[in-house]
């Protein structure tokens, strides 16, 4: 019956308030340039295309890797190797000459041979490129989906702004409306005052007359002022959010404040369009490419290798020094201390974690979703009682001033009548304020609004 009670209201809520085309026009125009504006809006799209960077990035190390090298290197001392070739030869050349008569075989020192080499270089070009590599084909489909985690991000942020740009709109209209109501009330005590001082002039009222008109102009004055404040407050804030000058006017579209969404949707449960869902469910795919990755530290890596270049003593690019070297690296990492197995054990917790947060994120959605629809029924049933209050509080008055001018209404019923006015007007507008608002925030709720 509840339920059935509020579907009825929000059906007919557009009956009672019109539906204005220039309306839509001007806050959609607002809305468009605020989400194209946005600073903080655009700071998340840096991180989206910070986020489109990382995947290529990550593409990249599916293609062969070169670079080039070059290594030149002076020594001095260090540790040598003695080789005793003359202590082995020498004997055996000597020998051969008293044979063969000649002194063909010298004699040979022993040698040292250097540890570290002196005037020595490598030059070379190096290629490698991965054949069986888990880790860069893991490490790629987590940066792809990244890119979604970031826009859903972006996403939440954007409806987040669409509700607060019409809810500040909203709010300066409201504050205009107040201006607008202050101006009428100072308007009735200054006419207020032009009649007390014609009743004392006729003799029929006393100067204390003229001396509570002019305390009530000072009143209305003084509110009159505080809304005046109100309003270019709340005008810098829209102009804030919309990132334009905070002293840009505004264009006030009355009609606004006298429209409600007739076709604000009814259903309680939910919407899967909601992005911080979407955002969750993106984080857990993250996380969940994440533990495959560390699973797969059973699979071996491997990278092949070609190397071609100069080698050798002297800074020199010759036939004698040109080498080729090519090659297979495989790594299989069969022992860690069972590192690779709590690495696995984190990552399933962060996944269970998350899970468990999506759960509570879900309830926490449907306690929105619900509550918003509480307050937009509640704020419509106060708008109509108040709409009562003002069109009473208006014959009120007008009855009351004809008194008063014909002598037949004390000044004090028509200031009390007057405030009555007064009051009821402000709190209609704030009642509308209500309504408009907790539309923006049913909208909110439902991710009903078409980017």
């Amino acid at each position: 019956m509840f339920w059935t009670l509020i579907r009825t209201t929000v059906l007919v809520a557009g009956t009672f308030f019109a539906q204005a085309t220039i309306a839509q026009t001007t806050l959609e125009g607002y809305l468009k340039k605020g989400l194209d504006s946005n600073l903080a809006l655009r700071q998340q799209s840096f991180d989206v295309q910070k986020a489109q960077l990382d995947l290529k990035r990550a593409r990249t190390l599916f293609y062969p890797q070169a670079n080039i090298t070059s290594q030149y290197t002076l020594a001095n001392g260090g540790r040598t190797q003695d080789i005793p070739i003359g202590d082995l030869l020498n004997n055996v050349y000597s020998t051969l000459n008293e044979l063969t008569s000649s002194s063909k075989f010298p004699q040979v020192p022993n040698q040292s041979i250097a540890f570290l080499p002196n005037d020595f270089h490598d030059t070379k070009l190096e290629v490698s490129v991965p054949v069986v590599n888990m880790d860069i084909r893991y490490n790629r489909q987590m940066k792809e989906e990244m890119i979604r985690t970031r826009q859903a991000g972006m996403d939440v942020y954007r409806r987040e702004l669409v509700k607060t740009i019409k809810q500040a709109y909203y709010q300066y209209l409201q504050a205009d409306r107040s201006v607008a109501i202050y101006n009428n009330a100072v308007s009735l005590v200054q006419e207020n005052l032009r009649v007390s001082e014609k009743l004392v002039q006729n003799g029929t009222a006393t100067k204390e007359a003229i001396l509570r008109a002019k305390s009530q102009v000072s009143q209305v004055q003084a509110l009159q002022i505080e809304a005046t404040n109100n309003r270019q407050n709340a005008a810098a804030y829209f102009n804030f959010l919309l990132n334009q000058p905070l002293e840009t006017a505004l264009i006030i579209d009355s009609s606004v404040a006298q429209q409600f969404n007739a076709t604000i949707p009814v259903a309680l449960e939910v919407p899967e369009g909601r992005e911080e869902l979407a955002q969750l469910r993106s984080t857990q795919k993250v996380l969940t490419t994440n533990l495959k990755m560390n699973r797969s530290y059973l699979v071996p890596t491997l990278n092949a290798f070609y190397n071609i270049g100069f080698q050798g003593f002297q800074f020199k690019f010759n036939s004698d020094q040109f080498y080729q070297l090519g090659g297979l690296q495989f790594k299989w990492n069969i022992f860690r201390a069972n590192d690779n197995k709590y690495k696995i054990q984190q990552s399933q917790l962060d996944l269970d974690a998350l899970f468990n947060q999506y759960k509570e994120v879900e309830q926490q959605l449907s306690l929105q979703v619900r509550t918003a629809y509480n307050n937009y029924y509640s704020s419509l049933q106060s708008l109509q009682s108040l709409r009562d209050e003002v069109q009473s509080a208006q014959e009120t008055y007008r009855l009351t001033e004809r008194r008063f001018r014909e002598g037949q209404a004390l000044q004090l019923e028509l200031i009390d009548i007057r405030s009555q006015l007064t009051n009821a007007q402000i709190r209609h507008s704030l009642a509308q304020l209500a309504v408009l608002t907790r539309a923006a925030e049913v909208e909110r709720a439902t991710a009903s609004y078409k980017f």
